[in-house]
């Protein structure tokens, strides 16, 4: 997609018009790909989701990210891969109330949860009326899901191992986003 390309998807995502699945799925893989701050991979799953793999500090453990398009919405979900906690873990407890004290903090659409299977998930949905009436902020939301990986991805792997406590990275969020 060339800059004249671009320029036309965000006039049209600013029109006001209600925008589809198709072309808000073509911009954020425009916005993804051309502009992004982080390394990554890119595959499509299928005709409907776009997938990212990102390469944190971790020679075992990247955050990967999926973007599923619904007919009115788009669903991020970025999590760290391989599985890094399991729910007989002797610190599963710790890396939820992590996970809390993180969502305590953000100020941001998303949250943060522990799934079925242990993934420690940012979760964030975003509406196509909201991508078209506000393109910028909708993909600052969506970096900001890296970004908060990108603080936090040596604390939560950690914790989940048992190399350090819940006080531990407690004091650590707490130095990194004094006020």
């Amino acid at each position: 997609m060339d800059n004249s390309d671009t320029k036309n998807n965000l006039i049209m995502l600013k029109s006001k018009m209600p925008i589809s699945k198709d072309n808000a799925m073509e911009f954020v893989n425009d916005r993804m790909t051309r502009d992004f701050k982080y390394l990554y991979k890119k595959r499509v799953c299928d005709r409907n989701t776009l997938h990212f793999i990102f390469q944190m500090d971790s020679k075992s453990h990247s955050v990967q990210m999926s973007c599923t398009f619904e007919d009115k919405w788009c669903d991020v979900l970025c999590f760290i891969s391989p599985t890094i906690l399991t729910l007989d873990s002797p610190y599963y407890y710790e890396a939820l109330q992590l996970v809390n004290y993180i969502n305590y903090h953000v100020k941001s659409w998303g949250r943060y949860n522990v799934d079925p299977y242990g993934d420690i998930v940012y979760s964030l949905r975003i509406k196509y009326n909201d991508l078209s009436t506000m393109p910028e902020r909708c993909i600052g939301e969506i970096e900001c899901a890296v970004d908060f990986y990108s603080d936090l991805f040596v604390q939560l792997v950690n914790i989940c191992i048992g190399k350090v406590s819940f006080e531990e990275a407690k004091q650590f969020i707490d130095s990194m986003w004094e006020d």
